[in-house]
């Protein structure tokens, strides 16, 4: 017997489908099988299609052949994850259950796109193995995330946006916080995502590697609630603030 991951239902193998890494039961299928729209088949040849959410406009990648899903949006047929409901009642989201989850999906998807931004292209989509159910990553699994450069047009699968990650930062997602440590391109994809600048602090690569880790083990995790008090003067009280450098428009 599976377990259909959307509704929960349990049944023969057979009369289940893998969709976006996952086992749906036909029911859960049919409600999303026009959800999905084409936006490039195969850029640069590669074995992969880009598509859109037709509900909410996210784009996610996917192996050509295969069946997907939005990394955000429920449905009508879905139940609560357990797990992500005690991540809103972490972050104290104050929506239905339904509303938080796809808030935190989409939260973790911009996260992720925000490690892929660079200058000079558009980051398109991006793959995460668990969501929407879960709204966090599960395994590894993914098709690639994937930009289109603003010059040229050509859309092609990105790598890490790397450099000497010597800023340790803050920024606001609505109702969230997010902390981490990047370079400047980093926290730019989050600016370029919606997120506001909090704090910015630069140092060297050691110390803020050493600050964010303890930040981590002091909070459990990179996103909080705004009115959880991070403070990254008190792991990191020798950085320069360098919060001016990133505009908040």
């Amino acid at each position: 017997m599976k377990q259909c991951i959307n509704c929960m239902t349990r049944l023969p193998r057979k009369e289940v489908t893998e969709v976006a890494w996952c086992a749906l039961c036909t029911p859960c299928l049919q409600v999303v099988s026009d959800q999905m729209k084409l936006l490039h088949d195969r850029p640069g040849g590669a074995d992969v299609q880009i598509y859109q959410c037709g509900w909410c406009g996210v784009a996610r990648s996917c192996g050509v052949g295969w069946r997907t899903r939005c990394l955000v949006c429920l449905d009508d047929r879905s139940v609560p994850d357990p797990a992500v409901q005690k991540i809103a009642r972490r972050l104290e989201l104050d929506g239905t259950w339904r509303e938080n989850s796809e808030l935190i999906a989409a939260l973790t998807v911009k996260i992720r796109l925000a490690k892929y931004f660079q200058p000079g292209w558009t980051v398109l989509a991006t793959d995460m193995h668990g969501l929407p159910w879960t709204a966090f990553r599960w395994l590894t699994k993914s098709h690639g995330t994937w930009g289109c450069n603003a010059e040229t047009g050509e859309v092609a699968r990105l790598k890490h946006s790397r450099g000497e990650e010597n800023l340790l930062y803050l920024v606001r997602y609505g109702k969230v916080l997010k902390f981490g440590r990047g370079n400047a391109e980093r926290v730019g994809g989050h600016l370029s995502l919606g997120a506001v600048p909090v704090l910015v602090l630069s140092a060297s690569r050691q110390d803020v590697t050493v600050a964010r880790d303890r930040l981590k083990r002091l909070h459990r995790t990179e996103m909080v609630s705004q009115r959880t008090p991070v403070d990254l003067f008190a792991v990191l009280p020798d950085g320069q603030d360098v919060t001016d450098q990133f505009p908040r428009s």
